[in-house]
């Protein structure tokens, strides 16, 4: 889907709209991860928790698991598991840079005060 949008999309959007190619900055990054996001937990969450339910009854029934239900179920977890990974980084991320703006607010203002005595 990235790479759809990337190189399909943008290019015919940039030049309907605003006439030229562009850059993509990070608040348009940021924006396409939430929509990626939101269609996935909208539209694909029920279909691919029912691949792990399945996975799971019949573990709990002591029958076989297939490779596919194995692999499902797998996919599932890691692709849960980036995702939180993502998150957290993202707001460590943020945590970060308002921290250093805070810093940076403090050390000039005490650079200031020592420049008037």
């Amino acid at each position: 889907m990235l790479h759809w949008c990337r190189v399909v999309v943008k290019p015919v959007v940039d030049d309907t709209v605003f006439g030229v190619g562009r850059e993509e900055r990070s608040v348009e990054k940021v924006a396409m991860a939430v929509s990626f996001g939101t269609l996935w937990w909208w539209k694909l969450r029920d279909e691919v928790e029912s691949m792990v339910v399945v996975a799971e009854v019949k573990r709990e029934l002591s029958m076989g698991i297939g490779l596919a239900e194995f692999v499902g179920w797998w996919l599932y977890y890691l692709t849960v598991t980036v995702g939180m990974v993502r998150i957290v980084k993202g707001i460590m991320w943020l945590v970060m840079l308002w921290l250093c703006r805070k810093v940076r607010e403090n050390s000039a203002e005490s650079c200031g005060a020592e420049d008037k005595v």
